[in-house]
């Protein structure tokens, strides 16, 4: 921290105005109170660009997680029970991937800057493709063609890293006068993509060798009923980038950048980008990558064709002998169906319906849950889906078989929990959704919802309601668990993330009873 504290300077002002997150100095210490998580570097993921890898322990204890003692808990209301039968009968293709292993370890756990606030048209693409950017593009002309934009609703700070053309961390909240939650996570060169951070929260890492590279913002509550959200970065080696919409990624991933400027904008509801939204985001893979209507093509720097995975701009990509596939096909032990255009599918549930069997994998390390199908003779190498997870420092590590579910389970700090299923018998550990004050789903204790992808449980595996409900719904009892760590690589697929709620909004947004 103290390292962080050598180049203090500060400038705050709204984003919108043309004043830069470069460089006024003014020395200020971090707040009172303020300790970011310190981030792991990752090297080498199997899966380019998906190093979300916050396991940060979270200290708000507003619901002081719920666990269960043994098998004598309060009684709740006991599940059914399923007979098993194998299922997923395609018989083609290498045996089954080894098992996920299991390892020791566990969870890892300034100066005040500030930005500006951004123009030629909005892009549009052939549905379900991506922009072809260059690699060393920018330099984007922000000239407003919005003029119902608000440039001035979001304040935007930072912390200069070491160099002062890299910040540590950004935060931005919405202005007086706007209600509503304003989320956004970073992309830093040395964790990659961290967890959400909402409301004015740092977000980043806590030494100068940090930098924050790309942005993911979103907007929920009062002021995204009439407003849509927009942000740009400028960076230090392209300059002023396009707008991104809420939910895009705006930066330079893994290319050598940083973000010297955000701004943040709100326009109405459905009136378009305030500006242009061209080159908004670059990676490794920009440059290399094209793509048509139907497929998509990547090249190595010397010409050469690529084979391998990409992920470029939030969507994951096979690459052979420089072209995409599509159906179904075996890498790396595992079988995955692609889209025509080549997109790898992250959920093939609706597309191989419900199976007589299905294994469950949990990355503790990274809190990640991913759920395999059957490929005939070859074992459970079809990754179905990944779901987010919070795990607790207990969560025990082993190959189980699920012996009970219970619809409502009353746990043993006086919460109650949906769509629960026991993880191991004579062992107090559940998959269960969010905790909730009654069996009202009305009452839901919201700050475990938004803590969700953080370690906050005392053992069991918390989920959004949906993906407990999934499991409840679709793994039958004697379903076998797999809980192991692995420090790269979340799942097969991408690590999903919760969008932040309002801190008054007491549902689960993805419950489907509601």
């Amino acid at each position: 921290m103290r390292r962080m504290m050598k180049r203090v300077a500060a400038v705050t002002v709204s984003a919108g105005l043309s004043v830069s997150l470069s460089m006024t100095a003014l020395a200020q210490e971090i707040g009172p109170g303020f300790e970011p998580t310190e981030e792991e570097t990752i090297d080498g993921p199997r899966f380019p660009g998906d190093t979300e890898y916050l396991n940060e322990e979270n200290e708000n204890t507003e619901e002081s997680q719920a666990s269960e003692e043994g098998t004598g808990e309060t009684a709740g209301e006991q599940g059914n029970t399923q007979e098993g039968t194998s299922g997923g009968e395609q018989t083609e293709g290498p045996v089954a991937a080894p098992e996920t292993g299991e390892t020791g370890g566990q969870e890892s756990s300034g100066e005040t800057g500030q930005t500006d606030s951004g123009t030629s048209g909005t892009v549009q693409y052939v549905d379900g493709l991506i922009p072809n950017t260059v690699r060393d593009g920018g330099n984007v002309d922000i000239t407003p063609t919005n003029p119902e934009a608000v440039w001035d609703a979001v304040e935007v700070t930072g912390m200069h890293a070491d160099l002062p053309t890299q910040f540590t961390w950004i935060s931005a909240k919405l202005k007086d006068g706007y209600s509503g939650k304003l989320s956004y996570r970073p992309y830093v060169n040395n964790g990659g993509w961290l967890q959400f951070y909402s409301d004015g929260e740092p977000a980043g890492g806590t030494e100068g060798s940090t930098y924050v590279q790309a942005i993911q913002m979103h907007l929920t509550g009062d002021a995204a009923e009439k407003y849509d959200l927009y942000y740009a970065v400028t960076t230090a080696n392209r300059g002023q980038l396009g707008f991104a919409a809420e939910g895009e990624i705006a930066g330079a991933m893994d290319v050598g950048d940083s973000i010297v400027d955000l701004k943040v904008v709100l326009v109405p509801k459905g009136t378009g980008a305030p500006a242009s939204t061209n080159d908004r985001f670059f990676n490794e893979f920009s440059g290399r990558i094209g793509f048509t209507e139907t497929a998509a093509f990547c090249m190595n720097d010397d010409g050469s064709t690529y084979t391998g995975w990409a992920d470029y701009d939030g969507r994951r990509y096979y690459f052979e002998n420089g072209r995409t596939l599509s159906g179904w096909h075996y890498i790396d032990g595992l079988k995955f169906y692609f889209e025509e255009n080549g997109q790898l599918r992250q959920d093939v549930d609706s597309l191989i319906g419900k199976q007589d069997e299905y294994q469950i994998r949990v990355n503790k390390q990274l809190n990640c849950l991913t759920v395999y199908a059957k490929d005939g003779d070859n074992g459970f190498i079809i990754p179905v889906k990944a779901m987010l997870t919070s795990v607790g420092d207990d969560t025990p590590l082993g190959t189980f078989q699920t012996p009970e579910k219970y619809r409502w389970r009353f746990m043993v700090n006086d919460t109650y929990t949906q769509y629960a299923t026991r993880i191991k018998a004579g062992a107090g550990f559940l998959f269960h959704s969010i905790t909730y004050e009654t069996t009202d789903p009305n009452t839901m204790i919201t700050a475990g919802y938004n803590g969700l992808g953080v370690v906050r449980s005392a053992g069991c595996i918390r989920l959004t309601c949906e993906n407990a409900k999934w499991i409840y719904d679709n793994c039958k009892l004697g379903t076998t668990v797999v809980i192991y760590e692995d420090p790269n690589t979340p799942s097969p697929f991408m690590k999903p993330y919760v969008v932040l709620i309002p801190d008054d909004q007491t549902y689960d947004p993805t419950d489907p009873n509601i």
